[in-house]
C-alpha cells in the first residue's frame, strides 16, 4: 500500500498558444485513507518559442525528478531518496509561473519561476499552509548533463491538533502561573514558547542542486539541499547519490543518502518555587514539547540497493533493499509513529514494485 499508487492526466491544446492538463492521483495516505487529489490543473499560454505562463495548480519543482516524483516508470528508484525528496513540506502550488526556454548551439537553458500558495491536508485532522511563495530554478543541459539549481521560499502555517494543544497549554500554564506570586518568571517562559515553536506565518527557504549524468548505459544523479530553521522546524541539509548502469534491460543501481539536522533539547519551563502538582503538569508539558520537536526533526541516514528490469514495454519490475540508520533524536522520515517508538534504531526495509504507464 505504501507505494502504490494510480494516477490519470488529460492534456487539451485549444490552439497553437492556449492548453490545459489535468492531473488527478490516488495513492494512500498516512491515516491509510485512498482520497484522489489534484496534482496538476493549470491553463498554459505560449507567449513565443521561449515563453510560456501557466495559471493554475503546478507540481513544485524544488528538485530534479519532482514533475515525475508519482510517476514511478519515470524514475530508476522504487521512490525517491526520502532523505531529500521530502525536505520541502508541500508539494504543488496554486498561483502563476513563467517558463523561458533558450537553446544555443547543443545547449538548453530553462528558467522558471513561480509565484502561489497551497493548502495541503495533514493526517489527524491537520493541514498545512504556505503563503508568499516564490520558486527559482534554473537547468543547464548539454548532451548526456543536467545541472540543476533552486530556491524556494515560503511562509509556512501550521494546524494540527498536537501543535494547538501545545500552543493552548502553555497558554493555559501561563495564566496559572502569573497568578501565584513568585513564579511570574516561569509565567513569562511559559508565555514565550508558543511564539517560539509554533509555525505561524514561519518564514523558510530552501536551496537546492543537483547534477545527473548519463553517459553511454551509466546513470549517476546527486542533489543536495538546504532548508532553514524556521520555529519547530530544524534546519537541515540533506543529499543523495546514485549509481547505476544498463544491461539491455535491467538496471541495477546503489544510492546513499543522508538528512540531518539540529533537533533541539528544550528544557522548557523551570519548576523550581512551585508545589507538586504543578511540577508534574510542566514536567509533563515539557516533555510534549520535546517529542513534538523530535517529530519536526527527520535526521537518517540510509543505503539502498536495487535493480529494475524492464520486462515488457511501458512496464518495469523493481527489487530494491534499504539499510536506515536513524538519528538518535529523531523519527527519521519513518511516518504514522507510534508511542512506544524509541528514536535511534536501524531499519531494513525490501521492497518490490511494478511501475507501468499506460
Amino acid at each position: 500500500g505504501v507505494d502504490t499508487k494510480l494516477g490519470g492526466q488529460i492534456n487539451a491544446q485549444f490552439n497553437e498558444q492556449f492548453s490545459a492538463v489535468l492531473q488527478v492521483v490516488v495513492e494512500r495516505q498516512e491515516d491509510n485513507a485512498w482520497a484522489p487529489a489534484i496534482e496538476w490543473a493549470n491553463i498554459r499560454y505560449r507567449l513565443n518559442d521561449n515563453i510560456s505562463i501557466r495559471l493554475g495548480r503546478t507540481v513544485l519543482a524544488a528538485f530534479m525528478v519532482s514533475d515525475t516524483r508519482l510517476v514511478g516508470y519515470a524514475n530508476p528508484w522504487i521512490r525517491g531518496p526520502q532523505e531529500l525528496y521530502q525536505i520541502v513540506p508541500i508539494t504543488n502550488i496554486d498561483g502563476v509561473d513563467v517558463i523561458h526556454t533558450l537553446d544555443f548551439g547543443d545547449w538548453r537553458n530553462s528558467l522558471q519561476m513561480t509565484f502561489g500558495q497551497t493548502d495541503q491536508d495533514l493526517i489527524s485532522d491537520g493541514e498545512l499552509r504556505a503563503r508568499n511563495g516564490f520558486m527559482f530554478s534554473n537547468s543547464l543541459e548539454y548532451d548526456y548533463a543536467t545541472l540543476r539549481l533552486a530556491y524556494l521560499t515560503a511562509h509556512i502555517d501550521l494546524d494540527t491538533p498536537e501543535s494547538n494543544a501545545l500552543v493552548n497549554a502553555y497558554n493555559n500554564l501561563s495564566d496559572t502561573l502569573a497568578l501565584i506570586p513568585g513564579l511570574e518568571e516561569a509565567a513569562t517562559q511559559a508565555d514565550t514558547m508558543p511564539g517560539r515553536y509554533a509555525l505561524n506565518d514561519a518564514p523558510i527557504e530552501v536551496y537546492s542542486a543537483g547534477l545527473r549524468l548519463e553517459p553511454n548505459n551509466w546513470l549517476f544523479m546527486a542533489e543536495w539541499a538546504r532548508i532553514t530553521e524556521a520555529n519547530a522546524l530544524s534546519k537541515a541539509n540533506a543529499w543523495y547519490t546514485t549509481l547505476g548502469y544498463r544491461f539491455n534491460s535491467v538496471t541495477p543501481y546503489f544510492t546513499l543518502a543522508e538528512v540531518n539536522g539540529d533537533t533541539p533539547r528544550e528544557p522548557g519551563v523551570n519548576t523550581s518555587g512551585m508545589a507538586f502538582p504543578l511540577v508534574t503538569t510542566t514536567e509533563a508539558l515539557n516533555s510534549g514539547l520535546n517529542q513534538f520537536l523530535s517529530g519536526a526533526s527527520h535526521a537518517q541516514k540510509s543505503i539502498t540497493l536495487g535493480i529494475r528490469w524492464d520486462f515488457i514495454s511501458n512496464a518495469a519490475l523493481k527489487l530494491q533493499y534499504q539499510h536506515i540508520e536513524i538519528d538518535k533524536k529523531s523519527a527519521g522520515r519513518l511516518a504514522n509513529v507510534q508511542p512506544n517508538f524509541e528514536p535511534g534504531n536501524r531499519v531494513n526495509t525490501f521492497s518490490a514494485a511494478i511501475d507501468f504507464v499506460f
